[in-house]
């Protein structure tokens, strides 16, 4: 078990900054109607399995960096100390501008910190964002700096672009391969941003109080990207997504229980000590097959 508490980190703000233009379940399956066809599969089945009925997407041009820069922009202005107090800025988005420069320090420049600012990137598909977290908080804990930013820009509209165009361009595709490549039209776009702080100089008094972790990595193959998704797209390749979805929900399930007795143990919480649930995943199946094995009632998921 990994596990930490803190005594004197709290989160000052965030910020989100979302796309206007939404894309639902239905149109994406219009797009694969010869192969629904082909292959008999009922329109519906999309957001049926997934829960998802729309996800948002930015214009392709919109780069990981700038639409993350949004969002920090929202975070910082809401902060209730001086911005010369933030020493840290971490991204940590699965989408990239670049494999270099580190995005986060695009984001640093767009937002004219000085360099005494560190800025790096924290990067581990979906939990990328509550790995800098921890790392932001150990940073802030130890007293190393007061205050630092955490950004994660996602631009995911080439990827679902590059996978219709690659099931559209092959006649070879059976059902296998189509359950592996659909869990990618559940991806959407959007950008978050958190100020995170010592609270010697917080003003809104939201402790973060420990984390948790495991990390099962012999379970690497079930989902794969094949490449820096926003970088391939730019010079056309292109970027696709497999997921072997039912061993996934079912070994990450088994994973999260055993996270979630290790989270009861750091923090002396039970089950009843919760008020709302955020579960990684949005659709109905993984979440049915993500609160059973924790003892954990899904009527409080958020």
């Amino acid at each position: 078990m990994f596990a930490t508490r803190f005594k004197s980190v709290c989160i000052e703000s965030f910020g989100l900054h979302m796309p206007e233009h939404k894309t639902s379940s239905l149109e994406i399956e219009e797009r694969l109607a010869g192969l629904y066809e082909k292959l008999k599969v009922p329109f519906g089945t999309l957001e049926k399995l997934s829960g998802v009925r729309n996800r948002g997407f930015f214009a392709e041009e919109d780069s990981p960096s700038v639409i993350a820069t949004a969002a920090a922009r929202s975070a910082m202005d809401d902060i209730g100390f001086d911005r010369e107090e933030v020493k840290a800025v971490f991204n940590c988005s699965v989408t990239r501008d670049y494999f270099e420069p580190a995005t986060a320090l695009l984001v640093h420049r767009n937002l004219e910190f000085d360099e005494r600012t560190m800025a790096m990137d924290i990067t581990n598909a979906c939990i990328g964002f509550s790995n800098g977290m921890f790392m932001l908080a150990n940073l802030i804990e130890s007293g190393v700096i007061k205050a630092g930013l955490l950004t994660s820009g996602e631009n995911l509209g080439p990827i679902t672009k590059a996978t219709l165009a690659e099931m559209n361009s092959r006649d070879d595709i059976e059902r296998d391969e189509l359950l592996k490549l659909m869990p990618t039209f559940t991806l959407g776009s959007g950008a978050v941003a958190m100020v995170m702080c010592h609270e010697s100089i917080a003003t809104r008094g939201h402790k973060y109080l420990g984390a948790c972790a495991r990390s099962a990595s012999q379970f690497n193959e079930l989902c794969i990207g094949n490449g820096d998704f926003c970088y391939l797209q730019k010079i056309g390749l292109n970027p696709v997504m497999t997921t072997d979805s039912p061993v996934l929900m079912a070994s990450a399930s088994k994973l999260g229980a055993r996270v979630w007795e290790d989270t009861q143990e750091l923090l002396g919480w039970t089950v009843d000590s919760v008020d709302k649930i955020f579960c990684h995943q949005v659709g109905k199946q993984v979440n049915r097959a993500f609160y059973a094995p924790q003892g954990l009632p899904i009527e409080k998921e958020y």
